[in-house]
């Protein structure tokens, strides 16, 4: 491992719910999926020093078996209440549910961490608006990386008010539907069409990467978060 300097981080979306975030000397690959099970995505085969799934479902979200080896694997389910750590950076879950009817059998995490010295959200499968004291500890987050499909995860009103809450710097949606998935979901222009009247820039990436700047230390911002579009990469 290079050291952890803040330097930013590079955000790849392969497809669906999975990235690759490189930063801190770390690549941090989250929720991947299986091809052809999940769709026409193709397979992620790609490298990666730690891989960490927000809740077990082989097809969508926590599939290993097309991620090159070696990698250690972080299960967000099975986190203890402080987070667990890899190579200097710490790693987050909060226990939510996949619907509102919050199931036990329907649990999942949201994940937060901080890589490169930018503070990520990553929401997963959440299916139903946050309590005030699971919010609190998660505003004025630098990225979130959100579903932007509907249901069977957040309706896409509940996301646009949580966005409204959290504040993020920067927002890249994932989790909607595209010609390679195989999952009833909303297309990207209806979450768009809900936050286009809130003025939040939208910025098309012309690919499937970006890079994300550390702040300044104890920067603080009004801006307003910025939408980030990517194409998938797989």
């Amino acid at each position: 491992m290079t050291n952890l300097t803040p330097t930013g981080l590079r955000v790849t979306w392969y497809g669906h719910a999975a990235f690759k975030l490189e930063g801190s000397g770390h690549r941090v690959i989250l929720d991947p999926y299986r091809s052809p099970d999940s769709g026409g995505y193709e397979p992620i085969d790609d490298s990666a020093d730690v891989v960490v799934v927000s809740h077990e479902n082989d097809r969508y979200h926590s599939h290993l078996g097309q991620i090159r080896p070696p990698f250690t694997v972080l299960r967000g389910l099975e986190f203890p209440p402080d987070g667990v750590e890899f190579g200097g950076v710490r790693f987050h879950a909060q226990r939510v549910f996949e619907s509102p009817a919050r199931r036990p059998e329907e649990a999942v995490t949201i994940l937060d961490f901080t890589l490169g010295g930018v503070r990520v959200l990553f929401l997963g499968d959440l299916g139903h608006p946050l309590e005030p004291d699971q919010l609190a500890g998660l505003r004025g987050c630098d990225l979130a990386l959100v579903p932007a499909g509907g249901p069977p995860t957040l309706a896409l009103e509940d996301l646009r008010d949580l966005l409204v809450e959290l504040k993020p710097r920067h927002v890249v949606p994932m989790h909607y539907l595209t010609p390679r998935i195989n999952l009833k979901l909303q297309p990207l222009d209806v979450f768009l069409s809900l936050v286009r009247p809130l003025g939040w820039p939208i910025r098309h990436a012309n690919g499937p990467s970006l890079i994300v700047p550390a702040p300044e230390t104890n920067a603080t911002s009004s801006t307003p978060p910025e939408i980030h579009i990517l194409t998938h990469l797989r």
